[in-house]
């Protein structure tokens, strides 16, 4: 698996501040390219996903989504039951899915920690829950992404250090199987760290934390966008007007060879932009103008049988 969908959310560390979670996330230019109707999101887990004392992250989830993705129908379900394992999850979740489409965010641990702990539980049986939770999801055509479980507050307490040091060994089991079904991982634990300013108690988010949350699995989610979702599309070259460099993005469905040529307006070929067999998903190329006569051009894409184009504007350098 690419190792870049094993996620540790760089970009949420600009949200750990109360002054700026309330601040939508940046939207990727993938989005205007996603190729269906509707964003579904099941969410599944214990506590921490059916939310605490009026709070939770799926609202600001689908906020998130429908920031970026204008036009798209999105929903977000619920199924989190607080206080249950790994093990008591299992009976609910094919109820949980079914009929569900798009992607399925796992989120269920920090009790198995607990009972780690207690020794009323075994990691193997841990991985044997997620592994079903996987391969159910996988069979029922759903995108899973894996979250990672945060860490308890243990300052006053022995016992929640103790489940911390399971947290870390569920949360590498967790890396590990997603890596194994290359499916997407959600570094929640990284993301929250052991900020406990974040906490309303000795686990569960306030609101700034649930905020954090929802920038971690928004991330993952458009990754999975990108890498699996999106038409064949061309972007607007920027900056256009452009002297002596434009960057241009485009899109793939799947993995393909791409040219990318530039034409004057009177359809005459000028040169060649780029050439290259790229992977599905979205990409960017640096395109280099130097010499160009001011004016207005046309950069054309090819790939696998299809032609899509668009202007650009070359002005002088200075």
């Amino acid at each position: 698996m690419d190792y870049r969908k094993i996620i540790y959310c760089c970009i949420t560390l600009c949200f750990f501040s109360i002054t700026v979670y309330a601040q939508l996330p940046s939207c990727s230019a993938a989005a205007r390219f996603y190729s269906k109707d509707s964003i579904n999101v099941t969410t599944f887990g214990a506590s921490t996903v059916e939310g605490v004392k009026g709070l939770s992250f799926q609202g600001f989830l689908k906020d998130n989504i429908q920031s970026c993705y204008t036009g798209i129908i999105v929903t977000v379900t619920t199924n989190g039951v607080g206080g249950e394992t790994s093990t008591q999850g299992l009976k609910r979740y094919p109820a949980a899915i079914a009929g569900r489409t798009g992607f399925v965010l796992i989120l269920i641990g920090a009790n198995d920690a607990v009972a780690l702990a207690a020794r009323t539980m075994t990691l193997r049986e841990t991985e044997a829950n997620m592994r079903y939770y996987i391969e159910t999801a996988l069979k029922n055509n759903l995108i899973p992404i894996v979250g990672s479980i945060q860490f308890f507050n243990d300052r006053n307490s022995q016992s929640l250090r103790t489940a911390n040091l399971f947290v870390g060994q569920i949360n590498a089991l967790y890396r590990r199987l997603a890596r194994e079904y290359n499916v997407y991982f959600a570094d929640i634990n990284r993301a929250l760290g052991r900020d406990f300013s974040l906490y309303q108690d000795v686990v569960h988010p306030n609101e700034a934390g649930y905020k954090v949350i929802s920038f971690v699995w928004f991330d993952v989610i458009n990754q999975a966008i990108e890498d699996k979702l999106l038409l064949i599309g061309l972007n607007q070259n920027y900056p256009n007007p452009a002297s002596t460099r434009t960057r241009i993005g485009f899109s793939l469905s799947q993995a393909g060879r791409v040219v990318i040529n530039l034409y004057n307006i009177q359809g005459k070929f000028i040169k060649n932009l780029f050439d290259a067999y790229q992977n599905a998903g979205y990409q960017e190329t640096v395109a280099v103008l130097n010499g160009l006569d001011p004016g207005i051009y046309v950069y054309s894409m090819q790939v696998g049988g299809l032609v899509l184009s668009k202007k650009m504007i070359i002005v002088p350098g200075y």
